[in-house]
């Protein structure tokens, strides 16, 4: 297996054509946070309240290339150098701190500021100075805030605020900050230009993001300089189908090697696999209703592990919120209280591991040295036989997993809490992938259904990419009675092995307890990548085989249907 050490060498084949690469002097970005974080620690404090016991800064130095595409054209394509500043200052102790406590109606993002993309020192620390002070001003409230808010309830056994953070120091070199725009131009003209053939899909867009990030982190106790770069493909379909319904189909390639990018004639081949499952996709029929086994295959299954599991040991322990009625609509990991009890079927283990970005055949997008809370990465097993044995944490300890273990994930805007890097789950229970459709099909007789329904796809769950970020924070694509969003892509198979492709469903009645309706498993991993809460700093990956499903609930899509344009498409006259 390869470490994160690859990455290391990964932005040096990314070449901005005709401009100078950008390239920091590690030691003139984190002397100015050495410098002030010691005042901070020594200095800062007002009349006889209390003095930070921690303070941490990260820099995040970006360039990133945002090109945007369709029928062969660009519609937009723009390069941005930026850089970041996040400070995370506690007052308190380790026991009872400011941290992990909304007060009011709105649980906001941490605050984070632009900082000059000059190696500047005076520049650099006037600005982390300024943060601090903000920073401070802000604890001091919020601690007093948590303080009168725990005075009148009873929590027993209320966990530390913060875990004890041991000390480290992983300096990787910095790289410089490049990308190849002009080659990654063509290859956004070459995959849109094939949907020109489609004028039955009514919009295709491709849209490629490339990120290349140097991030600077300085605390108490860490430092770390982190190289950082990742390339996103996304792609989005949208058409009617023959009943006038709205059908859509995307699909997401992420990679952190340039090598692990599709070359020129494989791109066009997976946007023209796209075209044409679409175009089989509008012309099928849609169903009432379903209710028995399915097989979630590959990407699918990677999205539904994604959604029932992953999300819901992320974020432990959850927030402490002064209004209760935004504690009700917040979501919270289901999963956090659980640990020592069976989740999953008796057959599966899971761990998590980003220290490595490649597990056999399938390259791994999660991998990373240290953490976003300067603990270097560690793997984890999470679940033995079934059994949830511990959670990726942080800076915050839940009641039963206390000890940080390097999973402690942010970004710019978001909190560093645990969340999972690449996620691998292993059956014992396994079978060919056509052994596993003739259990189905048996399965299926038994309770006179005379098909069986195979999902190869699932929509993202922060909805499309594209769409509006408040249709992200009200639950993606989701059913209001689902945990689990629709699927993209599906197919009924027969007895004698014909299949028919299905669209416009979603499920009913999924919960984390369907976690335990998995009967059996294919004999094939998949890789299925993903950017936690879409966010390109978080990517994941989730390894698994396909699953059998005992029995899942679907219906016909209730979402609303837009009016069809008043002319044909003028592509479709040629």
């Amino acid at each position: 297996m390869k470490t994160y050490a690859c990455l290391l060498l990964v932005v040096a084949v990314l070449v901005l054509g005709g401009v100078t690469p950008v390239m920091a002097d590690a030691e003139e970005i984190l002397q100015p946070l050495r410098d002030e974080l010691g005042r901070t620690l020594s200095d800062l404090v007002m009349e006889d309240l209390e003095r930070p016991f921690y303070v941490s800064y990260t820099i995040d130095d970006i360039v990133e290339l945002t090109i945007d595409g369709a029928l062969g054209t660009l519609t937009r394509s723009t390069l941005e150098r930026s850089r970041y500043l996040t400070t995370d200052l506690r007052v308190g102790d380790q026991v009872l701190d400011n941290s992990n406590f909304v007060a009011g109606y709105y649980r906001m993002p941490p605050p984070f500021t632009r900082i000059a993309v000059d190696n500047n020192y005076d520049a650099i620390r006037n600005v982390v100075f300024l943060e601090s002070d903000k920073a401070y001003k802000r604890a001091l409230k919020t601690l007093s805030q948590k303080r009168a808010y725990l005075q009148t309830r009873v929590m027993k056994n209320r966990p530390n605020d913060m875990v004890t953070v041991p000390s480290s120091k992983t300096i990787s070199p910095a790289v410089p900050l490049e990308v190849n725009q002009e080659r990654y131009e063509e290859m956004v003209r070459a995959a849109s230009e094939v949907f020109r053939e489609y004028p039955m899909i009514l919009s295709a867009d491709i849209e490629l993001r490339a990120v290349a990030c140097n991030q600077y982190f300085v605390s108490l106790t860490s430092e770390a300089v982190r190289p950082d770069v990742i390339v996103v493909i996304d792609l989005v379909l949208r058409g009617k189908s023959v009943e006038g319904e709205d059908v859509a189909d995307a699909d997401r390639l992420i990679a952190r090697r340039d090598s692990d990018l599709p070359d020129h004639n494989a791109l066009i081949a997976w946007a023209r696999e796209h075209a044409e499952t679409m175009k089989a996709t509008l012309a099928a029929e849609s169903i009432e209703e379903y209710a028995g086994p399915v097989i979630l295959d590959g990407r699918a299954a990677g999205e539904f592990f994604r959604q029932l599991f992953a999300q819901n040991i992320s974020d432990c322990p959850g927030a402490m919120f002064e209004n209760d009625n935004t504690a009700r609509q917040s979501p919270t990991a289901e999963l956090g209280g659980k640990v020592k009890r069976r989740v999953l079927p008796a057959f599966f283990d899971v761990y998590d591991d980003p220290t490595i970005d490649r597990l056999g055949e399938v390259t791994l997008v999660g991998s990373y040295p240290v953490d976003d809370a300067g603990v270097p990465a560690q793997r984890i097993t999470l679940v033995e036989k079934g059994k949830l044995v511990s959670l990726p944490l942080g800076l915050a300890a839940t009641k039963k997993v206390t000890e940080p273990n390097g999973h402690g994930r942010g970004a710019v805007s978001k909190e560093v809490t645990g969340r999972p890097a690449n996620l691998v789950f292993e059956s014992s229970d396994q079978v060919e992938f056509e052994q596993l459709k003739a259990t189905m099909l048996e399965m299926c007789l038994d309770v006179d259904l005379e098909y069986g329904l195979v999902i190869e796809r699932l929509e993202d769950a922060d909805g499309l990419p594209g769409e509006p970020e408040v249709f992200r924070f009200f639950g993606g694509g989701a059913a209001p009675e689902s945990k689990l969003t629709a699927p993209l892509r599906a197919y009924k198979i027969y007895a004698d092995g014909h299949t028919e492709p299905v669209r416009n469903l979603q499920f009913s009645n999924v919960t984390i307890r369907t976690l335990r309706d998995i009967l059996q498993t294919g004999n094939k991993l998949y890789g299925y990548d993903y950017l936690i809460e879409g966010d390109y700093e978080m990517p994941a990956t989730i390894v698994t085989p396909a699953l059998l499903i005992e029995e899942m609930e679907l219906k016909k899509s209730e979402a609303k249907v837009k009016k069809p344009p008043v002319l044909t498409s003028p592509l479709a006259d040629r």
